[in-house]
């Protein structure tokens, strides 16, 4: 594809600035950003908001709210969560694109992976590749797009950019944000790390986190076990219960990954809390799963008692015209810079599915190449931070052209 003067000059620039760009990221990835982090994530939203304003018409830091949690013995709490950060620029203009990726790590405070590392082509830390290298990322895509912009006049694209701090968690309190601000977009760009190999991800599976608390009767276990109910093996029950499904439906899979209760041997347990996950292919699924929790919640046995909590959270994210269509544009962006770009389904899942729930194709994996994501070995191949950089750009730009000459043409 042959490039303007304008766009060859700025995917230069691009190039030059890769030292500038890996150095901001090796500070914001030194930041600890783990989604109960609160002083973390306040500490980099500022200084992301500061990068953000250069390029924004308004920028904005909305305070999300508490969700409400089942903490380890069965009881519900309210957990706090970080800003949700909101860019926009030229809010008015006929075609508008979201751009967005999160702020916060599976890092806790306390992690001992704390480390940031330059070794060759390679960066490691927290976050490097999920997700702070996308958000530099981002952020310099769309300071590029806006020295095009002033170059030439040729867009009446606007963007909306949201960063949350609750990805990690399902996006419980951010997901407000995003339905008020994209339905009616024209397309969407996250950020999210592509595949070790630097392909795209395409169709994705839904997801849903719940838990059921199980409650019986404490008793001492020597002198009055037949008085006592024990809810350990209640819970048990329900999760052989629970993995029986698998194999139900089609690309379903069920995993229970923890049970919290339990205490002094000597003391029968009367309280337990089954943790556990679906993916899913299809968003008939749903009812289907839920019918089956509610028939193992009525299922309890004499003297213990199931409450379910929870649900469905990210919905399936289909391949539909407009999403391949899109793909095939960052294909042939990819191919013009020398990237042989392709994309295959995954079980993951990300606020792509949210985005795509409410009507918006987009591309979820414009993020840089890394692996070990959510491991202390997480790492970051640093030139991809220029080329997935440059790729965002000419996305944008192709894009906006693309929309401007159909607006002329229905237009005369």
């Amino acid at each position: 594809m042959a490039l303007e003067s304008e766009v060859q000059t700025i995917l230069s620039r691009v190039q030059s600035r890769r030292d500038e760009m890996l150095s901001r990221l090796m500070r914001w990835a030194a930041i600890n950003s783990g989604t109960s982090n609160l002083a973390g994530l306040g500490l980099l939203s500022g200084q992301v908001l500061e990068q953000l304003h250069t390029i924004s018409d308004d920028t904005q830091a909305i305070a999300a709210s508490p969700q409400t949690v089942v903490d380890p013995h069965g009881q519900l709490q309210q957990r706090s969560i970080g800003d949700v950060l909101l860019g926009i620029r030229r809010a008015d203009a006929p075609r508008q694109a979201i751009l967005s990726i999160h702020l916060d790590t599976v890092y806790p405070a306390d992690s001992p992976f704390q480390q940031v590392k330059h070794e060759g082509e390679f960066l490691y830390g927290p976050g490097v590749a999920d997700a702070k290298g996308g958000l530099i990322v981002l952020l310099e895509a769309l300071k590029a797009f806006e020295e095009y912009v002033d170059a030439t006049g040729k867009t009446s694209l606007g963007w909306t950019v949201i960063l949350n701090s609750d990805e990690e968690i399902g996006s419980p309190a951010s997901r407000e944000v995003f339905s008020n601000h994209c339905p009616g977009a024209d397309f969407g760009l996250l950020f999210e790390p592509c595949l070790p190999n630097g392909s795209l991800v395409g169709q994705r599976k839904g997801s849903g986190n719940f838990e059921i608390v199980a409650r019986g009767q404490a008793a001492h276990a020597g002198r009055e076990f037949d008085k006592g109910r024990n809810a350990i093996v209640a819970a048990a029950q329900v999760t052989q219960k629970l993995h029986a499904l698998n194999g139900r439906w089609k690309d379903t899979t069920i995993n229970v990954a923890k049970i919290d209760g339990g205490g002094p041997t000597n003391v029968v347990p009367d309280t337990a809390v089954v943790r556990f996950n679906v993916r899913y292919p299809d968003a008939d699924v749903e009812q289907a799963f839920d019918e089956a929790l509610d028939r193992i919640v009525q299922e309890a046995d004499d003297g213990i008692t199931l409450q379910r909590y929870g649900g469905f959270f990210a919905p399936p994210k289909p391949m539909t015209p407009k999403y391949e269509s899109l793909l095939k544009t960052v294909q042939a962006n990819g191919r013009t810079l020398g990237l042989d770009l392709t994309w295959q389904s995954t079980g993951g899942v990300c606020d792509g599915n949210r985005l795509a729930a409410l009507g918006v194709p987009n591309i979820d994996t414009m993020g840089v190449r890394g692996g070990n994501i959510h491991s202390p070995q997480e790492y970051m191949h640093c030139d991809s931070l220029v080329t997935r950089t440059q790729l965002t750009f000419l996305t944008l730009v192709t894009l906006a052209e693309r929309f401007r000459q159909a607006d002329q043409s229905a237009s005369e």
